[in-house]
């Protein structure tokens, strides 16, 4: 299966629709030419309105082709949404069948052998009737014996002798390493002080969950939000027009089936921060 390039008016379009501007016209003149391109696009959009039934009905004719995308990072985050969908809906036996058929097709080729094991990994989330990854624990179990960050700092000291805690590099080893071994409240101290620091979605995913242990869902919900801005679940392809990799973390993904924090993410990823080089 040959990898689709989308050219630059569809991919324009597809920012737009980022941007939440109504260009659902525009993207369907691309629909006789890039079909299952057009129609992830709009499955994504259907779960971001919590549309379960048309999200679902477009991914399934999308399944088979998603090998046309470049990157892994929207099949394994179509395929994980379309599970939750199932599980939702109660329509596990038919997405069942349907990634059988997947996985069946990719063996048979000798297709992507990561694509064959997350097939795996649905398919037996969904004969348990469990979501995508719920084996995970949601929220942050706190070391037996953490350390505090004045700690941990003298073994990031020990081997960086010319490091300092004020240093932005510094402070993002203390971040990583506190993640591992410290408390959780250092964690979000130690986060706030890095503000200005370009970090990755881990760093929020690791944030997030020690703010639900902590017992804060207000923050954690508005640090899901400010995920949403970052655009960072936006580096694979252009149709990647919502969130989609929420759906993958178990405590982002509950903020996507409630309807008001789903609101709020879906508005909090319209804006265009300008980070996202758009090409």
């Amino acid at each position: 299966m040959e990898v689709i390039k989308l050219p630059k008016k569809f991919r324009m379009v597809c920012y737009e629709i980022m941007d939440g501007k109504e260009a659902l016209d525009s993207l369907e003149s691309f629909s006789d030419k890039y079909p299952h391109q057009v129609a992830a696009v709009k499955a994504e959009i259907a779960y971001f309105h919590l549309d379960y039934e048309q999200a679902l009905n477009l991914d399934l004719t999308v399944l088979p082709y998603l090998e046309e995308w470049y990157y892994g990072n929207v099949s394994d985050e179509h395929m994980t949404a379309m599970a939750v969908a199932a599980i939702r809906l109660h329509r596990e036996q038919e997405v069942l069948d349907a990634l059988t058929k997947e996985q069946q097709r990719i063996q048979s080729e000798n297709g992507c052998p990561q694509r064959d094991r997350f097939c795996d990994i649905l398919i037996n989330g969904l004969k348990q009737g469990i979501l995508p990854f719920s084996n995970q624990s949601n929220n942050f179990p706190e070391p037996e014996n953490p350390q505090t960050r004045e700690q941990l700092w003298e073994q990031i000291k020990a081997k960086n002798p010319k490091l300092t805690p004020d240093d932005p590099k510094g402070k993002s080893k203390l971040f990583h390493l506190c993640c591992m071994c410290g408390f959780a409240k250092d964690v979000l101290a130690l986060f706030e002080e890095l503000h200005e620091t370009p970090l990755g979605q881990a760093a929020y995913e690791n944030v997030i969950a020690r703010c639900l242990y902590l017992g804060d869902r207000e923050k954690a919900l508005r640090l899901a939000e400010e995920l949403a801005t970052s655009r960072l679940w936006a580096a694979a392809a252009p149709t990647q027009v919502r969130p989609m990799n929420f759906f993958e973390n178990p405590n982002l993904r509950e903020f996507l089936l409630e309807p008001e924090s789903l609101r709020r993410i879906r508005e909090a990823a319209f804006i265009d921060n300008g980070n996202l080089i758009r090409k």
